[in-house]
Order: C-alpha cells, then sequence, then structure tokens
C-alpha cells in the first residue's frame, strides 16, 4: 500500500492573452496543482507454477484556476491478472479497468475553432470506462544454461483486449479494438 502528494507551482500555459486569434499566444507563469492518491495490491503464489495479483489506484488532482487547460486523467484503475510458467508452458491473463476520464480542450482548439473547415467535429472530452482482457500464452522451444545466463528461445500469441471493448484511451488517440500478435522471443 502506497500513497503521494505532491504540490506544482508556476505551471506554464500558453495562454493568447487578448482572446484575438490573430495575436500570438504565450507561455506564462501561473497557477498551481495538487495531484494526490494511493495504491493498493497484492501478488500470491497459487502454486509453484501459477501465481496472481491484484491491484487498485485512485488519484486525483486539485488545480487552481489559471485559465490554462485543465489536465484529464482517470480517478480510478484497477488490475488483475494470473500468470504461469508450467514447463514448457507459459501464459498471463492480464484484466484491466479504467474508469471514465474527462479531457478539457485545450483553449488553442477553441481559439482556432473559427478557422476550422465547415463540418469539423471537434474531439470529444470525455472519454468513457474501458475494460482490457490481454492473454498471452507461448511454448518455450529452447532452453540452456550458459554461465549465470538462460539463453532460450520461445513461440508465444497474445490477444490484446480479447474482449473487444472498443475505445480510446485518450479523446485524441486511436479507436482500439483487438490485436492478435505473434511473437518469437530468442534470448542470448
Amino acid at each position: 500500500m502506497t500513497g503521494f502528494f505532491n504540490h506544482i507551482s508556476d505551471l506554464i500555459t500558453i495562454r493568447n492573452p487578448t482572446g484575438n486569434p490573430l495575436n500570438p499566444s504565450l507561455p506564462i507563469n501561473g497557477g498551481s496543482a495538487d495531484v494526490y492518491g494511493g495504491e493498493a495490491g497484492a501478488e500470491i503464489l497459487i502454486t509453484s507454477w501459477l501465481s496472481g495479483f491484484a491491484n487498485y489506484a485512485y488519484q486525483e488532482v486539485g488545480q487552481s484556476p489559471s485559465g490554462s487547460a485543465q489536465r484529464g486523467f482517470p480517478h480510478h484503475k484497477v488490475n488483475a491478472g494470473l500468470r504461469m510458467a508450467w514447463h514448457p508452458f507459459t501464459g498471463e491473463l492480464l484484466y484491466h479497468h479504467v474508469g471514465a476520464a474527462s479531457y478539457p480542450l485545450s483553449e488553442l482548439f477553441t481559439t482556432l475553432a473559427p478557422f476550422f473547415p465547415p463540418g469539423t467535429i471537434l474531439p470529444q472530452e470525455q472519454v468513457p470506462s474501458y475494460n482490457l482482457l490481454n492473454l498471452r500464452l507461448g511454448y518455450l522451444l529452447w532452453q540452456q544454461q550458459s554461465g549465470d545466463n538462460v539463453r532460450e528461445a520461445e513461440l508465444a500469441v497474445s490477444v490484446f483486449n480479447a474482449l473487444n471493448d472498443t475505445h480510446r484511451e485518450h479523446p485524441l488517440g486511436d479507436l482500439l479494438g483487438t490485436r492478435v500478435m505473434g511473437w518469437l522471443t530468442v534470448k542470448l
């Protein structure tokens, strides 16, 4: 279990003091932020070849009104998973939940909006919560002890977002769906 608190002062922001989009924006000091939160987690050895873990994290940001864009972040994150190493197989089942977040639009977007082509859609400020289930199964092809090092080769397949919870992790980010990937890892 852990906690944290950070006070940040003199945040540098880019602002147009006149509000006129034809005047240049300038970097200015101003505003402050308090960032605090905590995390709790546990890891357990279920058998000699299977372990599990879970953790929860919470964060909060208090920012003084300085006219700058407020920072966006999810308040809640949950992670849980199982890891398996049953020679010659390895595997992982990982679950991640990320709470909804709000990413306020930068002043730059609203200042330049009148100059965007007609029909331009500004990004959404809200990012809904999402869930990820990531899977991985590997097969150890070769393993050799060499002094203090272990040389090995593993063939694996992994699935990112196995539940196909199509989402964005940031308003400007890519739309993420399921990905299946193959791996050949050689350690010499």
